[in-house]
């Protein structure tokens, strides 16, 4: 019967938990099993807010139907995650392994991150005679940074070597950029470089070895440098880098190991991590088949950079010129199938069954939500290469049926939010490219912010109708106003006449208004002015334009499109006619109405036709005056 395991991590640690999962992959090649893993990345907002909502992405796990759990529990920084998810795990009853960081109830599995980071700076002491160091690493709080930091302590205490608490530098995040901008600076101020930079990982290592070159600093004759983690790189830059290599492999098949054994025993195991010496610290020459492999992968991994960030504008363009949800969702299901080297030939992106009226949502800004809801819809699937029908599923299946078969799975799980709202989460079939290259982070990133981006422009123009609704009616007679028919009659007419179309005019005014207005008061004039329009609009066609021309004068803008020569003159006073028969006004409400038409031909504007118009009108209000 074809095992499950979960496993819970931050995408961060991407080449550890490449490294992890391959180890358990090949523990379990003769074994059924699939893995489900759950990616979440944190970030620190421009706000300075830390944004914890990927983490939500664990709300999608059902402990009951796995056999086994592996936790992260170091690179999890958010200790109430961490605690929730472990007192689910300990209900659910299944073994569970919580990897470096221990958890009450759940065994332990770590890397020794300590002896091999002592050994290595004993050997940079005794082996190279150095004795000015200095530390660079990062704000995370990380049990194995920790460990590594405190190695280098202890090795100058156990060495008789005063510690230059001038050279522990920290920096936000242990990555190459952080410390290429420290170090420059660095150097610019005219500060001087110990003997040894130790760092708290091979990214760090980088990022000194690249200061080193830019300002004629021999490596190692001048600085040494030692790093942390054995990147696939370490081994082939310029020089080749000094480091230790925390067996992420061997822990990652021990993990699974246990679990499948069904050993649920509560204990702690640590596992040796092994130190490489290499020429960043003295010890090995490099190879010019090193820097040719090297220079290969810089040239490859820089073409994927740029292919993978226009591929990412190209999503954000499919969000930002889509008008409407039904082309967003057509244009970019289309472009996904044909452009989905990094998602893999097995991937599913699932949104939340209300996604839709999400996205037409006017509020400013959604509310919280870390929920996925009971189903989730795919608004695009490719299994096999080959694009698979749109589905809804319950959220609980995760993944689509056709997607579950074959066997020794990994499935990886990403979370696709923007702030504190949960839109729904992309899925992977056999496939660590987004995950190891830290691409997922920018593609889920991406879709989320194009979502909202898309939200919000949907918003605005509901916005800029409801202005343009509000800066061009009338709100009493709810006709166009003479702003309406700047905007809108004048574009109206010109479309008429470049169709072929005739202009039909009618010009409404009410007769007597300044007497209804002198002898019964503005509350009637009002009523008036509401009744004529009522009358005309209820006639005329729907697409003609109403515009309330002036106090008590009405023009309506039609074409001939719609319109068989009706009398509209006479159907607009029946109209208004029957409605005043009913509501018992002291006085008779009556209007002279007059028509004229413009052939498309015709050189009149449309303001030299209102004209013509009106002076008809104008002859019937004449003849209506003579006959009371």
């Amino acid at each position: 019967m074809k095992k499950k395991i979960v496993l819970l991590c931050s995408g961060w640690a991407s080449n550890y938990l490449t490294d992890f999962i391959n180890g358990a992959r090949k523990a379990t090649k003769n074994i059924d099993v699939d893995f489900y893993c759950f990616t979440a990345y944190d970030y620190t907002e421009l706000s300075g807010f830390p944004n914890y909502t990927g983490y939500s992405i664990f709300n999608l796990i059902n402990y009951d139907d796995y056999d086994g759990v592996i936790i992260f529990s170091d690179l999890i920084s958010n200790a109430r995650v961490l605690e929730k998810e472990r007192l689910k795990i300990l209900k659910s009853g299944k073994p569970a392994i919580s990897i470096n960081k221990k958890l009450e109830g759940i065994t332990n599995i770590r890397v020794d991150n300590y002896s091999a980071a002592y050994e290595v700076m004993t050997h940079l002491i005794k082996d190279h005679g150095v004795t000015d160091f200095g530390y660079i690493g990062g704000k995370e709080n990380a049990l194995d940074f920790a460990e590594r930091y405190k190695a280098y302590r202890t090795a100058h205490l156990d060495n008789n070597l005063k510690i230059n608490m001038e050279n522990v530098i920290t920096i936000d995040r242990s990555e190459y950029i952080g410390a290429y901008d420290f170090l420059s600076n660095y150097i610019k101020n005219g500060k001087k470089l110990p003997e040894c930079i130790v760092c708290a990982n091979d990214l760090i290592a980088f990022a000194v070895l690249k200061i080193a070159e830019e300002n004629n600093i021999k490596i190692p004759e001048q600085l040494k440098v030692v790093g942390y983690d054995d990147n696939i790189y370490s081994k082939s830059t310029t020089p080749s880098v000094t480091t230790v290599k925390s067996n992420a492999e061997l822990i990652g098949a021990e993990s699974v190991k246990r679990l499948l054994s069904g050993n649920n025993e509560v204990q702690q195991l640590k596992l040796q991590s092994t130190p490489v010496y290499r020429h960043s610290c003295g010890c090995e020459e490099k190879s010019m088949e090193h820097q040719k492999i090297f220079s290969l992968n810089m040239i490859s991994e820089q073409i994927e950079t740029e292919t993978f960030a226009r591929q990412m504008e190209k999503i954000q363009e499919i969000f930002t010129e889509a008008t409407d949800v039904f082309t967003l969702l057509t244009n970019l299901e289309l472009f996904i199938a044909k452009s989905h080297n990094w998602e893999g030939d097995n991937f599913a992106i699932f949104l939340k069954s209300d996604w839709s009226s999400v996205l037409i949502n006017s509020q400013e800004n959604l509310p919280q939500n870390y929920s996925y809801g009971a189903q989730v819809q795919a608004i695009s699937s490719i299994v096999n290469n080959k694009k698979y029908p749109r589905e809804i599923i319950a959220t609980s299946s995760l993944v689509s049926s056709k997607m579950k078969e074959g066997n020794n799975n990994l499935f990886i799980f990403y979370p696709i939010f923007n702030h504190s709202y949960v839109h729904g989460y992309l899925v992977t079939k056999n496939n660590t490219n987004l995950f190891r290259k830290r691409f997922a982070y920018q593609w889920t990133k991406t879709f989320g912010t194009s979502i909202e981006r898309f939200r919000k422009q949907n918003m605005f123009k509901q916005m800029s109708q409801q202005f343009l609704r509000l800066s061009t009616r009338d709100a009493l007679s709810g006709m166009l106003n003479r702003v309406g028919m700047d905007k809108l009659a004048k574009h109206f007419y010109a479309q008429n006449k470049k169709n072929g179309l005739t202009t039909v005019l009618f010009f409404v005014d009410i007769n007597s208004m300044k007497t209804i207005n002198d002898k019964f008061g503005h509350l009637h004039g009002d009523l008036a002015v509401k009744t004529i329009a009522a009358s005309v609009m209820d006639v005329v066609p729907r697409n003609w334009l109403c515009i309330r021309y002036g106090g008590d004068e009405f023009l309506v803008v039609g074409n001939s499109k719609n319109y068989n020569g009706e009398d509209y003159c006479s159907i607009i006073q029946q109209n208004l006619a029957k409605k005043t028969a009913t509501m018992k006004l002291p006085y008779n409400l009556s209007a002279s109405v007059g028509t004229y038409s413009v052939p498309p031909s015709s050189s009149l504007t449309l303001e030299e036709a209102v004209e013509k118009v009106d002076e008809i009108m104008y002859e019937k209000k004449q003849a209506f005056h003579k006959q009371q």
